[in-house]
């Protein structure tokens, strides 16, 4: 499968594709990386220039999915997400392995998801 990059729109559909899109992530089979964000936060920004290159990096080998925080308060309460960015790893079985909170460089994002058997 092809790693995905996930941005949300602003109707209530892009929710349920949302929580669709991170329950696939989490039973693809392969590591998995939802990060929760938000469009006014600028280490959130950021975040999304190094997940881009993660897009690229590992393709067909992990899955991304950002998720807004405004736009989703049922998965950031599902995830208990308390600050933002917030970077919950998972294993290729679906079961949490780690979390990262702040910005996070694109050697420490794919460091992460190597251990995780993305390679």
């Amino acid at each position: 499968m092809a790693l995905a990059i996930v941005l949300l729109g602003l109707n209530g559909s892009a929710q349920a594709d949302t929580e669709a899109k991170v329950n696939a992530a989490l039973t693809s089979g392969q590591p998995a990386l939802i990060e929760f964000g938000a469009d006014t936060c600028n280490q959130c920004k950021r975040m999304k220039v190094v997940l881009d290159g993660i897009d690229r990096r590992y393709q067909g080998r992990a899955r991304v999915v950002q998720v807004n925080v405004h736009r989703e308060p049922a998965l950031t309460k599902r995830f208990r997400i308390m600050v933002i960015p917030t970077l919950v790893y998972f294993d290729a079985r679906g079961r949490e392995a780690g979390r990262a909170y702040g910005f996070q460089d694109e050697v420490k994002v794919a460091r992460k998801l190597y251990e995780l058997g993305a390679r």
